[in-house]
């Protein structure tokens, strides 16, 4: 499993790309939260492997709709989470 954390530009939330690369898809869950908490949702999203860009990253919609691009590398994964990983929130 690989692990992106990111803002959105869109809605200003804090958002986790949750994912998986297979042969033929990339698979996985984004979820969303807002610095006040009021929000806190999420989804599923598929993108066949056609669809990553030329230096590997792909695109997947924010909850929101704003488009948010996940580089090649991410932000960790599954072995680095694994090891006890914390993700350290930050005020704006």
């Amino acid at each position: 499993m690989n692990y992106y954390w990111t803002d959105c530009p869109g809605c200003g939330c804090q958002v986790a790309i949750n994912f998986a690369v297979r042969e033929e898809k990339i698979s996985g869950s984004l979820r969303r939260w807002s610095y006040d908490r009021s929000i806190n949702d999420g989804r599923p999203f598929e993108v066949p492997a056609g669809s990553l860009a030329a230096e590997g990253g792909f695109a997947t919609p924010c909850v929101c709709g704003q488009e948010l691009r996940v580089p090649s590398t991410p932000s960790a994964t599954g072995e680095e989470r694994e090891a006890g990983l914390r993700v350290d929130l930050h005020e704006p």
